[in-house]
């Protein structure tokens, strides 16, 4: 256990993406052992690049939760006025619990097949009905959805409304572009397959299983509920989710979710070699990893073949380098993935 353990918003994902193109090798040993001077130095970092908090979880033990006492380098005239808050805002990490909800519906026999047809759950959506797109093309964000940012779904008021007036930019199946928007589409799809609204449904299948407690997704302002980001949730229960994907869908010796499922998750697809279903996948080093990530780099990492999890929340600081991220790069995967390097 290191020394510093117990010191007591939606997103720029193409950074991360970033990460895996430049990073080919992590160089990670084989040794199961944590280094403490290397925890140290990742403490280290995300201190400096002003995270409120970290979890890092090894072997399904916590090896250090860092938390910031001295606030007095984050506040300036980009401090968040929630500066302090227990709770951490995940941002575009929830995407990938929408990938993982739609996966036990699956298993469950609620939607049918990947492949089935968006328009039979949301017909009124018709340029999804006239170019055929399907559930796999929203999981995998290939659905001819181009990413519209702050002008998109996060803008509007009924945002169910918005993305069911979409009109796709190019035909489905040929590109992969990260949208918003794609994902508040599956949202309506998994309410129109149970009947149930989506908080409801990630309650039931994921929160209360994985004692997510202090969990909640966040609703517009008509009261739709919002998939695709701004969930409030704590790096106690975020790291449950990373947890569950590393023990290939168990928790507390439940399969909560089907290996079948977390194993397509983080297999590349053939359009993004970077992204499987919702979940951002580094395969070009050698030490695997894949991650969940949001905006001001609130993230899940999960390392599988050192059984390694970091959660990293940042609420503090609003600066435009802590909103570009321009912290995030290779050496930071590295200094992560060095943690059980002896």
């Amino acid at each position: 256990m290191t020394d510093k353990s117990c010191n007591v918003m939606t997103t720029h994902p193409m950074k991360y993406f970033l990460i895996l193109v430049t990073l080919l090798c992590c160089n990670l040993g084989k040794s199961q052992d944590v280094s403490n001077e290397k925890l140290n130095a990742l403490i280290d970092f995300c201190d400096s690049t002003k995270a409120d908090e970290i979890l890092v979880q090894h072997k399904g033990k916590i090896i250090s939760h860092w938390k910031r006492t001295d606030f007095s380098k984050v506040q300036s005239e980009f401090a968040n006025p929630e500066c302090g808050s227990p709770y951490m805002g995940t941002a575009s990490m929830v995407k990938s619990w929408t990938g993982i909800v739609t996966g036990m519906l699956l298993d469950i026999g609620t939607i049918d097949s990947l492949d089935a047809p968006a328009c039979k759950y949301i017909p009124e959506w018709k340029a999804g009905c006239e170019n055929n797109i399907t559930i796999r093309h929203l999981l995998t964000m290939t659905a001819g959805l181009n990413r519209k940012g702050p002008r998109g779904v996060l803008s509007q008021s009924d945002m169910n409304q918005y993305v069911l007036s979409l009109k796709p930019d190019t035909l489905p199946g040929i590109r992969f572009s990260y949208s918003n928007e794609s994902v508040q589409l599956l949202g309506l799809i998994i309410e129109r397959a149970t009947g149930k609204k989506a908080d409801v449904v990630f309650k039931e299948l994921l929160f209360t299983p994985l004692k997510m407690d202090s969990t909640t997704l966040s609703l517009d302002s008509v009261g739709n509920v919002i998939v695709y980001g701004g969930c409030k949730t704590t790096v106690k229960d975020a790291v449950k989710v990373g947890q569950l994907m590393l023990n290939q869908g168990r928790y507390d010796n439940k399969q909560i979710v089907s290996s079948q499922w977390v194993k397509a998750s983080v297999t590349p697809h053939s359009l993004a070699p970077y992204y499987g279903y919702l979940w951002w996948i580094d395969k070009s080093s050698e030490n695997w990893n894949y991650a969940a990530t949001g905006d001001l780099g609130q993230m899940t990492i999960v390392f599988p073949e050192s059984e390694l999890v970091f959660i990293r929340k940042q609420t503090c600081d609003l600066s435009p380098a802590s909103v570009n991220m321009t912290w995030m790069g290779p050496g930071f995967l590295t200094l992560l993935a060095n943690i059980t390097k002896p």
